[in-house]
């Protein structure tokens, strides 16, 4: 742990029995929040904090720990003021919440300390706003951080520098969430990723080593959610699941054994790589393991697009054949694209439209290329003098941070047709069709269960607020025609269709709000040049400033 950061402030102790307050600030409307969804399902988040409760298991036992999700809960001023201490988590899109948290908790007198992927990245704008900040992984460490906290010598910045044998992470206190706010549970089973991939901050944060629990580990987490009465799906929150492919196949194994035992009662999600496809042991050994469904960074259909953001593992086969393997498998695939890159021509935005419809990607998460601080992308455009300030708030589609080849206002246009034309509802509609067909249910793949109550309750809903009231109940009521009729019969393609179904209510209307922010973006980036405004660059993330005037905007 790095302890070179010298504080002259001194906190009093807080003593060996701590109350904690853990604050998981909310979303703001993004791709994967499904809001819309929220009016119609009971459930009001899509998963836990698990980066929160997996801390919690590292406290001291004699610490008295809460949790308040913001997800479905209000934060009140006696929350805060019972705590001796408020932890935040977050990430980067979080930073709105996280500064109203930590301002509202200092203004109560209360002390504060934030970790997690934003600490990690930007922590020096976090200095000024928490007591204690956390950067990296803090698993091995935190007893000496407990320790300090309890004795008085707790410091401003801890920086940990190694990176944490995971094998010895204890189970999360999934016993703080409450359960039936989610519709997902989290797990994570590896840190890491092998890959170079110039964008991602995965390999600057986590490392480039996978290091993996062992399978009894992750199968002791289970074991807990089975206790605690879980029955619904779980995400295998891994980055690339398969990074350490040896480790992965191994808890597949595992996991079918433990799914065999206990009758199947989870369907699993996680992430991986394209080259699943090559590795046929792993892809069948997941699918028997009641693997469902899986999310793969594909980018990009540019092959010199690929070879300039070193994303090499797409390129070994094509990656249309890949996706079509997965699903013939038995995996449902979800996809992430990413427009901006230096050499993507005046057309690819067709060119992402044609290969997401090609490949039936119904949840293709497709958004414009951003350089996060820490990574290899960041540290090129700032030498290459091409970095701007970013906005206050970035999302996936907020102009980048950087200065691009092809026109800002072109990209932000071009971006905009692309995320109508891919929600529009037939469209939509139409590749949720095509990738239950693609989709090959194998026998071993089975469905979590609701309730009759459950499911009546939702399917009520549903008729009401997308076959009734919304803009888009032609399309709605043609796909639930087409897929009885084509799968009345088969429970699995019946439930992934009609899951599919519903979130057409958030997709559609999501995207017709990025239209609406995108054009927004372009009339203001037209304004900025048409009246003379140029990045100034300076080695750091600069402001934009008028040619002939004083610094005055940013």
């Amino acid at each position: 742990m790095d302890r070179d950061l010298e504080d002259v402030r001194v906190f009093p102790p807080l003593g060996p029995a701590i109350k904690v307050l853990m604050v998981w600030p909310r979303f703001p409307a993004s791709f994967w929040s499904l809001g819309e969804v929220t009016e119609i399902v009971p459930e009001r988040s899509l998963i836990p904090p698990l980066g929160l409760i997996t801390v919690a298991a590292l406290c001291p036992k004699q610490w008295e720990i809460r949790l308040v999700d913001l997800a479905f809960e209000e934060l009140r001023d006696e929350d805060l003021l019972w705590a001796d201490l408020v932890m935040v988590s977050a990430m980067a899109v979080q930073r709105e919440e996280v500064r109203q948290i930590l301002e509202r908790a200092s203004k109560l007198g209360r002390r504060t300390m934030i970790g997690g992927p934003y600490a990690s990245s930007e922590p020096e704008v976090l200095l000024s706003l928490a007591d204690h900040v956390v950067v990296g992984e803090p698993d091995e460490i935190f007893q000496e951080i407990a320790t300090d906290l309890e004795a008085g010598r707790a410091r401003r910045l801890y920086r940990v520098t190694e990176k944490p044998d995971v094998s010895r992470t204890p189970v999360p206190r999934f016993d703080l969430l409450a359960l039936k706010k989610y519709s997902s549970m989290s797990v994570q089973f590896s840190r890491g990723c092998p890959f170079t991939c110039e964008f991602c901050d995965i390999i600057t944060l986590y490392g480039r080593r996978p290091r993996t629990k062992s399978p009894e580990q992750l199968i002791a987490e289970l074991d807990a959610l089975l206790q605690l009465g879980w029955r619904k799906e779980v995400f295998v929150v891994d980055d690339n699941f398969i990074g350490n492919h040896k480790a992965a196949l191994q808890l597949a194994i595992e996991l079918e054994r433990w799914q065999r035992r206990n009758r199947y009662p989870f369907a699993f999600f996680t992430e991986a790589s394209l080259d699943l496809a090559s590795r046929s042991e792993l892809l069948d050994a997941m699918v028997r393991a009641n693997f469902c469904r899986v999310f793969i960074g594909i980018e990009t259909p540019s092959v010199e697009s690929l070879k300039e953001t070193k994303k090499f593992q797409n390129l070994r086969r094509d990656p249309l054949d890949c996706i079509r393997l997965i699903q013939q498998r038995g995996l449902w695939v979800m996809g992430g694209f990413i427009v901006g890159f230096d050499h993507d021509p005046p057309d690819i935005f067709d060119r992402q439209i044609e290969f997401i419809e090609r490949a039936a990607i119904p949840w293709a998460m497709a958004g414009v290329l951003q350089a996060p601080p820490t990574t290899p992308l960041y540290e090129r455009m700032k030498n290459e003098g091409r970095l701007v300030q970013a906005s206050p708030e970035p999302t996936n589609f907020s102009p980048p941070n950087f200065r691009t080849v092809l026109p800002l206002s072109e990209l932000l246009g071009g971006t905009k047709r692309m995320m109508l034309t891919l929600y529009e509802p037939r469209r939509f509609y139409q590749r949720v069709f095509d990738s239950l067909e693609r989709w090959q249910v194998q026998p071993e793949q089975q469905s979590t269960a609701h309730s009759v109550l459950y499911l009546l309750r939702v399917m009520f809903k549903s008729v009401w607020r997308q076959g009734v009231l919304s803009g888009y109940r032609r399309a709605y009521w043609q796909f639930l025609g087409r897929l009885m009729k084509r799968w009345g019969l088969n429970p699995r393609k019946r439930r992934l269709g009609f899951e599919l179904a519903l979130s057409g209510h958030h997709f559609i209307r999501y995207a017709r709000q990025v239209a609406e922010i995108l054009e927004a973006e372009n009339c203001q980036a037209i304004q900025f040049k048409s009246s003379g405004f140029v990045p100034q660059t300076d080695g750091q993330a600069p402001n934009l400033v008028r040619i002939d005037t004083v610094p005055e905007q940013s």
